[in-house]
């Protein structure tokens, strides 16, 4: 049973992490492991069928879409004198 309150603990810890990253890529790194490890609690308090789609769904797919959503964007490449020129503009 004290395996459940550490990853508890853990998924805590990154989601605060996730929620105050001031770097966005960061934030979805810890997004991640939030995810994973709240899967794994499901997975210790016999719930195999919501942390598969906790790690499949949520782990997976939501963390995937972020990335390549930065990616796209390139979020953080411009300074904010590079922005007011090109509103400017």
């Amino acid at each position: 049973m004290i395996e459940v309150y550490v990853f508890l603990a853990v998924t805590l810890v990154c989601a605060y992490f996730a929620v105050s990253s001031k770097n966005i890529v960061y934030g979805v790194v810890f997004l991640l492991c939030t995810n994973l490890s709240l899967g794994v609690v499901y997975f210790m308090m016999g719930a195999p069928t919501v942390a598969l789609f906790q790690i499949a769904i949520f782990a997976g797919a939501v963390v995937v879409f972020f990335v390549v959503t930065v990616m796209f964007t390139q979020a953080g490449k411009m300074t904010t004198d590079e922005v007011e020129e090109e509103v400017l503009e």
